[in-house]
């Protein structure tokens, strides 16, 4: 598999990083690639004091078509979208647009029309997968996804599954379809999410090539890497094969590579972008909020958002097993080297978008998706591990 290396903006002895670990980081990402195990197609960027060190690619974005990965390559980000719209969420809230203890009903009342409970869920339980809805009825599935009318009832109709604050319990996609909801309805210009964030945090930091809702534009659709999952693409073929259905592009029958999907504003897992603009969102993050002049959020609101909002060894509801969540992002980790000051969010496949503040250290990781999860795991902390020993 070719892999591709594009000049730093500074080299490591300038951001004060160690060349040696910063090259043994580099060499693992580019043998990973070329061996094609893992996933079949990805890149890499790491920031340091927000200036990129390492910005590399490599495989197959494509690979029945054989359509390398490029710089320009995008790739589907899946939950690392959830600390993208925690951001806007954040911001609205520090220029007074809204209150993270607020309820959800007091800008949705319907919200709580079937369930008096949902009353008691503010927009901090939400960020911090409190809220005690987790699952979506059984009846919304993607088909339903581009049309508003439709997810709120959804989101009116989610069964209450525990007390509002009791416990955490992953909210999927849930809590992504009621925080962009809410943006919608409090941004005096109706702005979807990924509107507000192209305009206040995209725009403004001079990122191209990251989105929530892909501009209907073939050009950018052809940029866009099919996702690999062999346990869904066999599910999804066995029932394919057995209803005699024939698709000419197979990689179809997954959702997350349909056109429409891309297109689709879904704020808990729909960002497309590429490594490098994941990673210059986290940048900003990474030195307290502000990226060459331009400041987006302030340093005690990262803070504030990521302060541990689990209990010691408690158990996340629905993944079953203790997860370090904060208002927004996660923090922490098994990375070794991570500390609580480490944040950011994961997302299906292999997605990683994470900030360290103390080291001023961001990371962008995108791939096609893992072929083992287990391996893939154990690479990507060794990967994460070496990008923060680098920074001693």
């Amino acid at each position: 598999m070719t892999v591709w290396r594009r000049e730093p903006e500074v080299p490591a002895a300038a951001a004060g990083m160690d060349a040696e670990l910063l090259e043994e980081a580099a060499q693992l990402f580019a043998t990973t690639v070329e061996q094609g195990e893992l996933f079949a197609g990805g890149q890499l960027a790491l920031y340091r004091h927000g200036k990129l060190v390492l910005d590399m690619g490599g495989g197959l974005a494509r690979r029945r078509l054989g359509a390398p990965v490029t710089p320009e390559t995008m790739f589907v980000i899946f939950s690392s979208t959830k600390g993208l719209t925690a951001l806007a969420l954040w911001m609205m809230h520090e220029r007074g647009a809204l209150h993270i203890d607020e309820p959800v009903t007091k800008y949705w009342p319907e919200f709580a029309r079937l369930d008096s409970i949902k009353a008691g869920i503010t927009i901090r339980h939400v960020l911090s997968h409190r809220g005690g809805f987790p699952k979506a009825p059984d009846w919304y599935t993607a088909r339903a996804w581009g049309d508003r009318a439709t997810l709120r009832r959804a989101m009116e109709e989610a069964p209450q599954l525990w007390t509002p604050g009791e416990a955490n319990g992953y909210h999927d996609l849930n809590g992504g379809w009621v925080l962009a909801e809410l943006v919608q309805l409090i941004d005096k210009q109706g702005r979807t999410a990924g509107e507000y964030l192209r305009d206040e945090v995209f725009a403004p930091l001079h990122i191209p090539d990251l989105y929530i809702g892909l501009p209907d534009d073939p050009a950018l659709e052809a940029r866009v890497a099919w996702f690999e999952d062999p346990a869904e693409a066999a599910a999804l073929a066995a029932t394919a094969a057995a209803a005699g259905k024939v698709r000419q592009d197979p990689e179809l029958s997954i959702p997350w590579n349909r056109p429409n999907v891309h297109q689709m504003v879904i704020p808990a897992g729909g960002g497309i972008g590429t490594a490098r603009a994941l990673g210059k969102v986290y940048a900003a993050l990474a030195l307290g909020g502000e990226l060459n002049g331009v400041r987006v959020i302030r340093r005690d609101s990262i803070d504030a958002a990521i302060a541990p909002t689990v209990r010691p060894g408690e158990v996340d509801r629905v993944i079953g097993m203790p997860m370090r969540w904060g208002t927004g992002w996660s923090s922490g980790g098994a990375v070794e080297g991570a500390t609580g000051r480490t944040f950011g969010h994961a997302g299906r496949g292999g997605q990683v978008g994470l900030a360290d503040l103390d080291r001023g250290l961001a990371i962008g990781l995108t791939v096609t998706g893992q072929m083992s999860q287990e391996r893939y795991q154990q690479w990507a902390m060794r990967l994460q591990s070496l990008a923060l020993r680098a920074c001693g």
